[in-house]
């Protein structure tokens, strides 16, 4: 009986590790076959984004015009094809435009305070356009999705003016200089606290083409002077103080304020700024129209006419100096 129960049990072990080795190899090769698809789907989106330039139904701009030598003409047309691109497939997750009325303890009026803020701040460290946007897309990001008190506000602020320097400039500040600008009124560990809840809120995405982005090309194609240029500049920055702005694609944003510039300076060609090859993909469903880049347009000179009544003064400042053409007294003597 003892032998049969060794026999017995001798088996039982034996089916036992067996079984054990299946499962592993099950596993295994599950784990594989997962890898390989996801490897096959990396590929094809890495086929399905790369254009070449005799592929493109549409040819955006006529580079024979660009006399700018830093300029590489034979990729302007693929790199604005791929930023279209780009906003097509959007950022998990997007701004919500209406994120306010879910807010608490804050509302427009803060916000806007806050952005203007950053934008003095950012003029006086004197960092990249990018970094401007993306730190306003990061706010507005998180504020879509988390509720914020009144007390973080500015630490929010802060952290996504910091995430966007990583991602943009080159000589970094310190987390130290972070804090020394709100006063002191957070310490290191809140700001660090702030941004890996940011990070993981966000998925870690922060690259998504910004208005700044898609102007610069129409500024190239439209021959803007320096003067048409920081008007656009101007517009689109002032139009970040309203939250408003998420409502609208960047590509819009962009062709709306290069469609005010145009009318603003009598240009004859301004119908071509809504001309939707530059804010609609060729192969996507027709869901914009010209009305969306007015509608836009209204919206930002709503505001823009009005902006010396309020106390956001940063942009005005900053575009009433010689080095920004003084495009914004232009504006408000007209």
């Amino acid at each position: 009986m003892e032998k049969k129960d060794e026999n017995k049990k001798t088996i039982s072990h034996r089916e036992s590790k067996e079984n054990i080795k299946i499962e592993e190899i099950y596993k295994k090769e599950k784990k594989e076959k997962k890898e390989k698809k996801e490897k096959k789907e990396n590929e094809n989106k890495q086929k399905d984004f790369i254009v070449n330039d005799d592929e493109l139904k549409i040819k955006y701009f006529n580079t024979s015009k660009v006399t700018n030598n830093q300029v590489p003409k034979e990729y302007i047309n693929i790199i604005y094809y791929n930023l279209l691109r780009e906003e097509e497939r959007g950022i998990d997750p997007m701004p919500d435009y209406t994120y306010m009325s879910r807010q608490k303890e804050i509302n427009d009026k803060m916000r806007s305070i806050l952005v203007d803020w950053i934008i003095d701040v950012h003029f006086k460290f004197g960092f990249t356009d990018e970094t401007l946007f993306m730190t306003i897309s990061i706010i507005d990001r998180y504020l879509s999705i988390c509720q914020i008190s009144r007390t973080n506000f500015q630490l929010l602020g802060i952290t996504a003016l910091m995430i966007a320097c990583k991602h943009e400039e080159i000589d970094l500040p310190k987390i130290e200089d972070f804090i020394y600008i709100t006063d002191n009124a957070y310490v290191k560990e809140e700001v660090i606290k702030m941004e890996e809840d940011v990070l993981i809120k966000l998925n870690f995405s922060f690259l998504y083409p910004s208005p700044i982005k898609f102007f610069e090309y129409l500024s190239l194609h439209f021959n803007f002077t320096k003067k048409h240029h920081m008007m656009g500049k101007y517009l689109m920055e002032s139009f970040l103080l309203q939250v408003k702005n998420a409502k609208y694609k960047p590509s819009i944003v962009s062709c709306a304020c290069a469609y005010i510039v145009m009318k603003f300076f009598k240009m004859t060609n301004y119908q071509e700024s809504y001309n939707k090859k530059y804010y609609v993909l060729e192969e996507t469903v027709d869901k914009y129209s010209e009305h969306n880049i007015k509608e836009c347009a209204k919206d930002i000179c709503l505001f823009v006419d009005n902006i010396n009544k309020t106390n956001y003064q940063a942009c005005l400042k900053k575009y009433s100096k010689p080095e920004q053409e003084k495009v914004s007294i232009i504006i408000m003597n007209n």
